[in-house]
């Protein structure tokens, strides 16, 4: 059996065998891409013109679509197997993906994550950070990187933040098993890139703290205190009181999960 995949995690494309699939212009591109992330949904023309056009929709409005679809369906027609590949369903009010055997990276990435939860839950933390170094090589780059309009810009930030959310957990998790070494290149870039995400400042603190860095740990609270101030106008929150009481008293701990997780 042939399947066909589909990579949004970087550059939308579509393979086959190893081989790439034309999916088109970068419109037609982006067209995929509100089908693909709503599959077995109905997506309605108007909601494809305001994904890929926002509000500069041509006056031709949703004469602009079948073409799209038609070629996006000869396209996926060729590759897939007959009547186990994807599919592209015409309907009464709008127009529905089906991937069949088809298979798709972030759905890779998904697996691996809650595979790692599951490992966490029993007690495997160091399965669960391979698992979730193994979620993370599911990425090549931006997510849909290149493709226009708000709807590929909205799903754009929001892998981004699951991205770092699961990179975040990796380097707690490694904390947790004393791997402080191990964890602070990384801990040192994902500072530099979000200066004003609490977690990461002070997990690089923990991490510090825990190779005998102390006086750099304080730097980090240090400047992390100043930009807050600086940037927001507030003061430190109480997880990051605690963290910086952690270390003059000598005791600092493991850091809190952040909300929500």
């Amino acid at each position: 059996m042939t399947c066909v995949r589909f990579f949004a995690l970087g550059p939308l494309h579509a393979e086959v065998a190893g081989q790439w699939l034309d999916l088109g212009p970068v419109r037609q591109q982006a067209v995929f891409a509100t089908l693909l992330f709503n599959v077995d949904r109905v997506v309605t023309p108007a909601s494809i013109l305001h994904g890929v056009w926002g509000a500069e929709v041509p006056a031709t409005g949703t004469k602009l679509i079948p073409p799209y679809i038609y070629r996006l369906r000869r396209t996926l027609d060729a590759a897939g197997d007959a009547g186990d590949g994807p599919a592209i369903e015409t309907l009464r009010i709008g127009y529905r993906l089906r991937l069949g055997s088809a298979g798709t990276d972030v759905a890779d990435f998904d697996d691996a994550v809650d595979r790692a939860a599951a490992a966490e839950a029993c007690g495997d933390l160091a399965g669960a950070v391979a698992l979730l170094a193994e979620a993370e090589k599911s990425w090549v780059g931006e997510p849909l990187a290149g493709l226009p309009g708000p709807y590929a810009q909205s799903r754009r930030q929001h892998l981004l933040e699951r991205r770092v959310v699961s990179v975040e957990h990796r380097l707690e998790l490694q904390l947790r098993l004393g791997h402080g070494y191990a964890a602070l290149p990384v801990l040192t870039a994902l500072r530099a890139e979000f200066p004003l995400r609490e977690h990461v400042a002070i997990m690089l603190m923990t991490a510090l703290y825990q190779t005998g860095r102390h006086a750099e740990a304080m730097d980090v609270f240090s400047a992390f205190r100043a930009q807050l101030a600086a940037e927001l106008g507030v003061e430190p929150t109480p997880a990051l009181a605690e963290a910086y009481i952690g270390m003059l008293r000598g005791e600092l701990g493991l850091p809190p999960a952040p909300h929500g997780r």
